[in-house]
């Protein structure tokens, strides 16, 4: 049976990304949804595209923008980016491709990680839930959201988004290395880079989903169902 997993911001951790793969198994018909800020902070952007890459070859892949993506795509095409970028994550990205964190490095990223960077969706919609980085504005149609999409701070004050569907995201990392809950959302940035989780969430019904949690100070994986 087709399988379907949201996986939480990485930040260049591949060795965690490994791991949480090499957990689940993934077969022809699964679906994966990485929500944004793939790279960035820790210490390989450059393996984590690659394996996102050949992850695309093998099952259904969707990527979404997170910030750190746009600033990386805003480096590549304009340089007022790239102060931004090298400040908050992009000096350990450039040195994953071998570079030196300056602004003429930038120019020396192959192509096809540009087109991977550009090739990003916003946002990704089912029937039942709404995929995307960052928490968005509750009373506008994700549509017609833009910035929040990807920059947006969870506010706990928020209620259900206005479709009704239930908001998988991440971005407000949390650094208890736990998955955060309110009314309508589930929040998958558990803090990898930073010592806490990365963290897959799979799709069991509308109401339901299986957590799955690697870290590397843990021996094993570890697993655990919520309501939804």
């Amino acid at each position: 049976m087709p399988r379907t997993f949201a996986i939480g911001d990485i930040h260049g951790c591949l060795s965690l990304l490994n791991t949480l793969l090499a957990t689940l198994k993934p077969m022809l018909d699964d679906t994966f949804i990485f929500l944004g800020d793939m790279i960035d902070r820790g210490p390989d952007s450059k393996g984590v595209i690659d394996r996102i890459i050949a992850l695309e070859k093998y099952c259904n892949v969707i990527a979404i923008c997170g910030n750190h993506e746009e600033m990386m795509l805003g480096s590549l095409n304009q340089p007022e980016y790239i102060k931004y970028w090298l400040r908050y994550g992009g000096d350990a990205a450039l040195a994953s491709f071998g570079l030196v964190a300056e602004a003429s490095s930038v120019s020396q990223i192959p192509v096809k990680y540009r087109q991977w960077l550009g090739s990003l969706l916003a946002y990704f919609e089912t029937d039942d839930f709404i995929f995307c980085h960052a928490s968005p504005n509750r009373g506008t149609p994700i549509a017609a959201q833009q910035d929040d999409l990807r920059w947006r701070v969870l506010d706990k004050h928020d209620g259900r988004h206005l479709s009704g569907k239930t908001i998988i995201c991440g971005h407000s990392a949390q650094h208890s290395g736990k998955v955060y809950q309110q009314e309508g959302l589930v929040c998958i940035d558990t803090f990898a880079y930073g010592g806490g989780n990365l963290t897959a969430l799979e799709l069991l019904s509308k109401t339901s989903a299986q957590i799955w949690q690697v870290s590397d100070h843990t021996a094993a994986p570890t697993q655990q169902k919520i309501t939804l």
